[in-house]
Order: structure tokens, then C-alpha cells, then sequence
């Protein structure tokens, strides 16, 4: 049984529901205006945080990534559909596949005890509630690889395609390393899919990091539609 964390934080920016994926792939407008209409309730917060990251005047070495205007995020989640879209029939041809997540899906309150490995950190398992155990649980049933990710994703995504042979990607990050994530695996001729978080918890965003949170079932569902259902 797939554990569902209990939302007790405030969403700083952003906040998808569970039924996200559906009104993402229902979206058919491509304006940054439509977007902003369709999606209003989604990204409803993201003007109060941007004016106060905008008057921020600490020393921070992600300022830019926290003065991203509610238009950009509009913008980024045209593109995770036009990418998710595009690259469908490339990724169910794919023979591999690598899931890529990141570290703020762990647990926070407890050290995590993942394997540092140059080209992406291998969960542990180490705890059953942990959404990144959840993550590679579900990867061994469909014999995948699920790591996570790097800085430099394209030296990343070269090395396990090396290893892999014919691979696609399926990303799991917030809206914009998401968007930015699918580009580089364009970039570098893999084709990728993507499940945003449904909140951003990590310390670029928040004082006090603490766990994000994403739908299991949008990720399972991707394989599903390639595998087959995997008991």
C-alpha cells in the first residue's frame, strides 16, 4: 500500500491537486494568458512569494530561481505538456527507462541513508514511508533504474543512456527544474516524461525544508502504459 504524506505545510508558491494531470492534459491553449487563466488556482500564490523574494535582500545563491514570476510558471507548464506530448511514442519505444527524482522527496526528519554515486545517489529503502523508497519500490517491480538526480543531469542522462542503451527518462521535480529538465534530455536525444511535484518543500523555497509531495499514481500510470500492469 503506497503511503500519501499528510499535507501539514504551506504550499509557497505553487500547489497541484491530485487530479492535476487530467486538467494539464485537457489544457489546450498555448498563451501564457490562457495559462494563467486555466491555472489560476494552481498557481494563485506565487505572486506574494515572488514580491517578497523580489525584496529579499539576504545573501542567497538561488535568488533567481525564487524571483520567477507567476507568467513563467505558466510558461514551464506549457512546456512539460508539449514535451510529455512530443516525446510519448519515443519513451514507450525506449527498451530502458531511468527514473530521476529529487532529494526533497525523502524524509526530512531523519538522515537519509542513500549511496552517493556520482552519476545519481541510489535510495536505501530505509524507511517504508519514504516517498523515494516508494519510488524504487515501484521501479524494481517494473525491473527500472530509479536514482537521484545531479546537478549536471546531462552528464547524467549520457552516462545510464552508455549504460542502458535506448533509454527514456522519467523526471519527477517542481514545475520549473521539470520544464528544464525535459529540455537538456531533448537536448541530448532522450525522450523524457514528467510528473511535477505537487508542492516545492526544499530549502530553495523554504526556511525550513521539509518533504514534497508527488502523485504516485501519475508516475505508475506512465509505466503502466508502457510495461503493462505489473503485479
Amino acid at each position: 500500500m503506497v503511503y500519501i504524506p499528510e499535507v501539514t505545510h504551506p504550499a509557497p508558491t505553487y500547489r497541484l491537486d491530485s487530479n492535476f494531470r487530467e486538467k494539464l492534459n485537457a489544457f489546450d491553449g498555448d498563451s501564457v494568458k490562457e495559462a494563467l487563466e486555466y491555472f489560476a488556482t494552481e498557481l494563485a500564490g506565487i505572486d506574494d512569494y515572488y514580491k517578497a523574494a523580489v525584496a529579499d535582500r539576504s545573501r542567497r545563491d538561488d535568488h533567481d530561481l525564487r524571483r520567477t514570476s507567476r507568467e513563467d510558471y505558466a510558461r514551464e507548464l506549457i512546456a512539460i505538456r508539449d514535451f510529455d506530448r512530443r516525446n510519448r511514442a519515443a519513451f514507450n519505444a525506449a527498451p530502458k527507462t531511468l527514473i530521476i527524482m529529487p532529494d526533497c522527496l525523502s524524509i526530512h526528519d531523519t538522515p537519509c541513508e542513500k549511496v552517493d554515486h556520482k552519476r545519481g545517489d541510489i535510495c536505501k529503502r530505509c524507511l517504508p514511508d519514504c516517498q523515494a523508497r516508494q519510488i524504487s519500490d515501484l521501479a524494481a517491480k517494473y525491473k527500472v533504474r530509479a536514482l537521484f538526480s545531479k546537478r549536471k543531469l546531462e552528464n547524467q542522462l549520457k552516462y545510464h543512456r552508455k549504460q542502458l542503451g535506448e533509454t527514456g527518462v522519467i523526471g519527477i521535480a517542481c514545475i520549473l527544474m521539470l520544464a528544464e529538465g525535459m529540455r537538456t534530455a531533448d537536448e541530448v536525444g532522450v525522450p523524457a516524461r514528467g510528473v511535477p511535484l505537487m508542492f516545492c518543500g526544499c530549502e530553495h523555497w523554504n526556511d525550513i525544508p521539509f518533504a514534497s509531495v508527488f502523485s504516485f499514481s501519475w508516475l505508475e500510470s506512465l509505466l503502466e502504459e508502457k510495461y503493462g500492469r505489473q503485479h
